[in-house]
């Protein structure tokens, strides 16, 4: 099964650290609005996804605060 989240970031700083990131992460189908990045990625790929993310924010001292991961819905697959 797949889902989409967003990475809601409140700050420039950021963005500019966890969206190289997580699109370098090559995990899913990733697109982008504003400051929100948005991926679809299998559901077993959440965890790994949500690691780089935090590891890219803490890399740069962005507190967790500036950020947010949002699952969005679950994209059931057809057979």
């Amino acid at each position: 099964m797949k889902i989409t989240i967003h990475i809601e970031t409140y700050t420039a700083a950021a963005y500019r650290a966890i969206r190289p990131a997580v699109v370098a992460s090559n995990i899913g189908i990733f697109g982008v609005c504003g400051l929100t990045i948005s991926a679809t990625i299998k559901q077993s790929d959440y965890n790994r996804l949500i690691e780089v993310a935090d590891h890219a924010a803490q890399s740069a001292n962005i507190p967790h605060s500036e950020y947010a991961i949002i699952t969005m819905q679950n994209i059931p697959q057809t057979p």
